[in-house]
């Protein structure tokens, strides 16, 4: 369902597309070629899953850090001792394609759905971009699955919220929805996972 790639491969291919004006076709390098065309600099990708989103389209989803000062595309990033701080985004794109769309995250949250997403196994379904809602196969307790969507948010200052929505095919408004919280400290450690609702995964 989806794939990582290590941090130092991503480095690499993205020093070689800002080097060659995001010529590359892969999906770390066309996501730094967008950080660069928006805006950004210093841009380097660092972590890259595949999802299907909601629709059914597969998507490569690239999260990218760079500095963002004074973009023409409506954002600044927070400036600390007149320095624009570097912000995270995640470009997501069609495999092959040049272009996709974006989601700019506030500082330190891409960081925080990825611990989160350790303090249980039934998160590994879960994407860890907050924000974004893909398909997923939800297990159950009698060693089935149930098509569904699933989606990390962002849940007040420190939480990042779990939710899984089924069945998949009925409409937006008709499905169940439950999930759980995780709530991290300053230093991004697991200080209370809390349910919401009942999970399909968490039933006996």
């Amino acid at each position: 369902m989806k794939y990582a790639v290590s941090a130092a491969l991503l480095a690499a291919i993205a020093v070689g597309a800002a080097g060659c004006g995001g010529s590359g076709t892969t999906p770390a390098s066309v996501a730094v070629h967008q950080a660069i065309m928006s805006g950004g600099t210093q841009a380097s990708a660092l972590r890259v899953e595949r999802w299907r989103i909601s629709n059914g389209d597969p998507v490569d989803v690239v999260l990218v850090r760079a500095r963002f000062c004074g973009t023409d595309n409506g954002y600044t990033a927070p400036k600390i001792d007149g320095r624009c701080v570097p912000q995270e985004v995640y470009f997501a794109t069609r495999p092959g394609a040049k272009g996709g769309f974006s989601d700019f995250l506030p500082h330190g949250d891409a960081q925080r759905a990825v611990a989160a997403s350790k303090a249980r196994r039934a998160f590994r379904i879960f994407p860890r971009f907050p924000g974004l809602l893909v398909r997923c196969k939800i297990p159950t307790a009698g060693g089935g699955t149930v098509a569904g969507l699933c989606e990390a948010k962002l849940s007040g200052s420190r939480g990042i919220a779990f939710l899984e929505h089924w069945p998949r095919d009925k409409p937006q408004g008709h499905r169940n929805t439950a999930g759980w919280v995780v709530t991290l400290d300053r230093g991004d450690r697991v200080l209370r996972v809390q349910r919401t609702g009942s999970p399909l995964q968490a039933r006996s």
